[in-house]
């Protein structure tokens, strides 16, 4: 159902703790796919790709490159698309299944945003199409923030 896409470059580090938060809604059939958008990474962050069955795109550029390249692999209907911090909350799954057996059943998209940071968003959950009708992710600046602001209808906000 959701297509994964992490904006990796040498994120080893941070993988460690979102690729466990994925885990078992791959399990449950949740997520169909990850997908690594990746600059030339020299650490670990291959064989972590390689390790967990993730898909890798090599993709240069900013985090905003990287989500396009990821996107164009993605094997699903709807996508997860992180920032570069590559945070997600604990409660994402739950969130994502509300969301998608109530407004994204209309095919609305999601935000999924830090508290206390002004709303700043960890990820957007939207359809490909919608994402591709918007003009995709695009280099420069908070390309998640980004996205959103060209999505219609506006997003909705998933509450942490």
């Amino acid at each position: 159902m959701i297509t994964v896409v992490l904006p990796t470059r040498n994120s080893a580090a941070r993988l460690v703790h979102v690729l466990p938060l994925l885990v078992p809604a791959a399990v449950d059939g949740l997520v169909k796919a990850v997908v690594f958008a990746d600059a030339a990474s020299t650490d670990a962050t291959l064989d972590i790709a390689e390790d967990s069955g993730a898909n890798v795109v090599q993709a240069t550029g900013d985090a905003g490159a990287r989500l396009a390249a990821g996107c164009t692999a993605a094997r699903s209907a709807w996508v997860l698309a992180l920032g570069e911090d590559l945070v997600l909350p604990e409660v994402w799954r739950t969130l994502a299944e509300a969301h998608l057996a109530g407004p994204g059943a209309t095919g609305k998209s999601a935000y999924i945003a830090a508290p206390g940071l002004l709303g700043r968003p960890l990820a957007v959950l939207a359809r490909l199409e919608a994402v591709e009708a918007a003009g995709g992710f695009k280099p420069g600046g908070d390309p998640l923030k980004a996205l959103l602001g060209r999505l219609k209808p506006r997003a909705v906000r998933l509450k942490v």
